[in-house]
């Protein structure tokens, strides 16, 4: 769920102020800027981002859908005017109803990787290029993490910034991740069972080694209350060989495309309408055809960011 609820993160739709950087993360808008004058060193922040796929082909949506989330509560600490460290205390929710495969589920609450970010928002400029940047360190406190042999995980982030107009910018993101296991493959503990006890599929999987999510962002500032923003790019994902369960070595590719709508209706609140789709374009040795902006491969999200201290 987390897999499919990040891949809906919208990069920011951000209202650059002072030395900071017009393209962040959406969770970084409301950390990032002052809240009606305050200047408090310390902050907390409320981020959510609830998202609900297309029902997959040959599914027929027949009652209530079920609503995925991923949210954090955020302690920031604000060491000068360009940098930020933080703590992010996450947690996944799953409400009530029916999901994309047809199947009626129950609410589900599970906590995520507990991870601790550094931002500096000025890293300086090359040009008309602004540079910016984060260092994220992930604990394996999330179940799927534990289960997968998780030791940490490194996420880099760079955000390359060229305002060309008053009202336009264009960004280059890119954000590689480094995973330390202690085992290079695990068992997918999601495989459903057959009536006669057997696993639907092979369970096993390889675990990650290195990921790339890299994409350039086009942004329309409307006024201070709506911006536009649209982006492409790929989610890049290579994982162990296991000698032990015979599992080689894999490689995957995913086509990313996002556009949102951005509305900042006052200071210290702020949230985002947006559709994505994610186009896997290696699929290994299932033959699937690869389809752009389909149904079963498009999802809806709400991204919502709430200053609360």
């Amino acid at each position: 769920m987390l897999k499919k609820a990040t891949g809906l993160l919208l990069a920011g739709l951000f209202v650059s102020t002072s030395a900071f950087a017009a393209v962040l993360d959406g969770d970084d808008f409301v950390s990032a800027t002052s809240v009606s004058g305050r200047t408090n060193d310390w902050s907390l922040t409320f981020f959510s981002v609830a998202s609900q796929s297309n029902m997959k082909p040959g599914k027929t949506e027949t009652g209530t859908r079920s609503i995925e989330s991923y949210d954090y509560f955020g302690i920031r600490y604000k060491l000068n005017a360009d940098e930020r460290i933080a703590l992010n205390l996450p947690f996944n929710y799953n409400t009530a109803g029916q999901n994309a495969y047809g199947d009626t589920v129950t609410s589900n609450f599970s906590l995520n990787d507990v991870h601790f970010v550094y931002s500096n928002y000025d890293l300086g400029y090359f040009g008309p290029i602004d540079y910016s940047g984060k260092v994220k360190l992930y604990l394996p406190t999330s179940k799927n993490s534990q289960n997968s042999g998780l030791i940490t995980k490194v996420r880099l982030e760079g955000y390359a910034d060229w305002q060309f107009a008053r009202s336009w910018s264009l960004a280059y993101v890119a954000k590689p991740d480094f995973y330390w296991q202690s085992q290079t493959a695990s068992l997918n503990d999601q495989i459903g069972y057959r009536d006669d006890g057997m696993f639907f599929s092979d369970p096993r999987r390889t675990n990650k080694q290195f990921g790339l999510e890299h994409y350039i962002q086009l942004e329309w500032s409307l006024n201070e209350v709506f911006q536009v923003s649209s982006s492409v790019g790929f989610d890049e994902s290579w994982y162990h060989a296991s000698t032990v369960e015979q599992l080689e070595a894999n490689h995957t590719t995913t086509f990313r495309s996002r556009l949102g709508l951005w509305i900042k209706p006052a200071r210290g609140f702020s949230f985002t309408l947006g559709v994505g789709n994610d186009t896997m374009l290696t699929s290994g040795n299932r033959g699937e055809d690869i389809q752009f902006w389909q149904p079963q491969n498009t999802q809806y999200s709400l991204m919502t960011n709430i200053y609360v201290l």
